[in-house]
């Protein structure tokens, strides 16, 4: 056929002009689809027979304010709520996403048993009653065995306690939750070595910022709150930011300086960082006395086998820039930290970030 149709000029005119003139034909029919699909406005001011309620986003753990737009029943709309005291009206993607967890036409709606062979993808649609009396036999043949060989992996339990109560009533310790496979050992690493299960630094006020692995500007924990906090601190503040990552992420690319470090090794810099702090008396001798359970003569007794040369060899950080980044990060003030997945996601991830979270204690930047 295309051997047959031979293109010239003429030709070529001939057919844009009737594809032209078939598009034209119908462009009421265009313009109200791409209205529907995409052209709607659901703002307070004008949602009409429209309900805004606000709600805590559940895509994710930090549940961020939001407004879902109810129409007949039906959520047809979510977005940040701008009376919200940490998002400020923002809503990331993922949350305005949330809507199709209830929605999704692909969801699955019943039960299904697998009919095929493992990984084959062949299921058939079993009743609710087929389930459950399949899984609590299976339940009750591992009770008789061993209560500990029934494990449950769940995601974050928004249930009030009823998994806990359900597993202890099993009698089982087999439990894996996202937790144990997300910020775990950041949370092991913290809580220990000064108090919280995460840190909530004070970007918009601060005037140095060091970042440990974390991408926060793209999709790391308190994403939303935390990346407004960033912008205004080095619009309005001055706020210089060094991260350290392997690679260049957004945060990084955004930062003063990006420090590429081996992976894993964000632990060994820490401590070098405050073996410089230490040993040149640019600690907070007051805030350490005070607060903590040590002094500064112990803490420059156990730094000092913590040298940059030795971090250097490590991490592949030069040493020269360990001691200078120790002497900005330790004459500024105020200065805070944030560590994610380059110190916590490795192997001793927890003694990483204990070492990471000793620098804001040194230097009296709780």
């Amino acid at each position: 056929m295309l051997d047959k149709l031979k293109m010239n000029r003429r030709t070529f005119i001939k057919v844009s002009a009737g594809t032209g003139a078939a598009v034209a034909a119908a462009p009421t029919a265009l313009q109200a689809m791409e209205k529907d699909l995409g052209g709607k406005d659901f703002s307070p001011v004008t949602m009409g027979e429209r309900k805004a309620i606000p709600i805590n986003c559940h895509v994710c753990n930090i549940q961020d304010g939001a407004i879902a737009y109810v129409e007949n029943g039906r959520v047809v709309k979510l977005e940040g709520n701008p009376e919200h005291v940490s998002t400020r009206g923002r809503l990331c993607a993922k949350g305005n996403a949330g809507m199709w967890y209830s929605y999704d036409p692909d969801r699955i709606l019943y039960p299904l048993k697998r009919v095929g062979a493992r990984g084959e993808g062949k299921w058939k649609r079993i009743s609710w009653d087929e389930a459950l009396t399949e899984l609590a036999g299976k339940l009750d043949a591992a009770l008789k065995e061993d209560p500990n060989t029934i494990m449950l992996k769940y995601g974050r339990n928004r249930s009030g306690g009823a998994i806990d109560r359900f597993m202890k009533t099993l009698g089982s310790a087999t439990v894996v939750n996202h937790t144990s496979v997300c910020e775990s050992s950041k949370k092991i690493g913290m809580e220990p070595t000064w108090g919280p299960d995460i840190e909530t630094p004070d970007f918009a006020n601060t005037k140095y910022v060091l970042n440990f692995g974390s991408n926060i500007l793209e999709a790391a924990y308190f994403h939303n709150p935390l990346s407004q906090r960033i912008a205004e601190g080095r619009v309005d503040n001055n706020m210089k930011i060094v991260t350290f990552d392997v690679r260049l992420s957004n945060t990084a690319g955004f930062s003063d300086e990006w420090i590429p470090v081996f992976p894993g090794t964000d632990g060994a810099v820490a401590l070098a960082i405050g073996h410089v702090i230490l040993a040149e008396d640019l600690q907070d001798t007051d805030f350490i006395n005070t607060w903590t359970n040590v002094s500064v003569d112990e803490l420059k007794a156990h730094y000092k086998q913590f040298t940059p040369e030795w971090a250097e060899k490590l991490s592949g950080v030069p040493k020269e820039t360990i001691e200078r980044i120790a002497r900005e990060f330790a004459t500024t003030k105020p200065a805070t930290l944030f560590t994610y997945r380059g110190p916590a996601k490795h192997l001793y991830g927890s003694y990483n970030e204990k070492a990471c979270m000793m620098l804001p204690i040194m230097t009296g930047n709780i």
